[in-house]
């Protein structure tokens, strides 16, 4: 084959394919940050949010993404707790610390509570 039925770039630049992530993906999701404007008249970032960015730079989302999953296992851990139910839909088998017995399978929260409401 000819040199100029190539084409130009290299075939192999594209992004790699990781092992890990292969059943998941990554979905667009809108934020918003306040603007002002400034003395020429021009639209800016709130400067808290271009502190955040210049401080972690290209990785500003994944550490958003880790403080999310940090303050949802937070409030998990302090407003729910786990039956023995299976794990379906969003919230789960996690039952809000107000109610002391699971609505679906009947166990309850601790021996403390089923003394209490039995």
């Amino acid at each position: 084959m000819d040199m100029w039925y190539k084409m130009a770039g290299n075939h192999n630049s594209g992004r790699k394919k990781d092992p890990m992530s292969e059943y998941s993906r990554m979905g667009k999701k809108t934020l918003y940050i306040r603007q002002t404007k400034n003395l020429k008249g021009e639209w800016t970032d709130d400067p808290l949010f271009q502190w955040f960015k210049r401080i972690h730079g290209s990785l500003w989302q994944k550490q958003l993404r880790t403080w999310m999953r940090m303050d949802v296992e937070r409030i998990k851990q302090k407003n729910y707790w786990q039956c023995g139910c299976p794990n379906q839909g969003v919230q789960g088998n996690y039952i809000p610390n107000r109610m002391p017995k699971c609505p679906t399978c009947g166990s309850w929260k601790n021996e403390l509570a089923k003394l209490r409401y039995e």
